[in-house]
């Protein structure tokens, strides 16, 4: 077996992987009992999402896409962290 086979196979088993593990966050997201539960699945959701983005580079051997996915994330890291900072403070009034 060649080393492209492999690593095709292993892409598509992992692209299959990450999607059927977003269902997980989105049952979280919907039926959270709590606003911050909601904001984590939704930021879980978010990081599936740029793996699977990852991994999609890796299929295309595109590298010129990295820098897309890696202000994607700075972009979500930042808005997590912004969510955060208003639902604390929102807790302590």
């Amino acid at each position: 077996m060649e080393t492209t086979t492999i690593l095709s196979y292993s892409i598509y088993i992992s692209l299959s992987i990450l999607t059927i593990s977003l269902i997980f966050p989105f049952i979280r997201l919907f039926k959270g009992p709590s606003v911050p539960d909601r904001v984590l699945a939704l930021d879980q959701i978010s990081l599936i999402i740029v793996a699977i983005m990852l991994v999609d580079i890796i299929l295309s051997t595109e590298l010129v896409f990295v820098d897309i996915v890696l202000v994607i994330s700075f972009i979500l890291t930042l808005g997590a962290m912004i969510i955060s900072k208003f639902l604390f403070k929102h807790e302590k009034k």
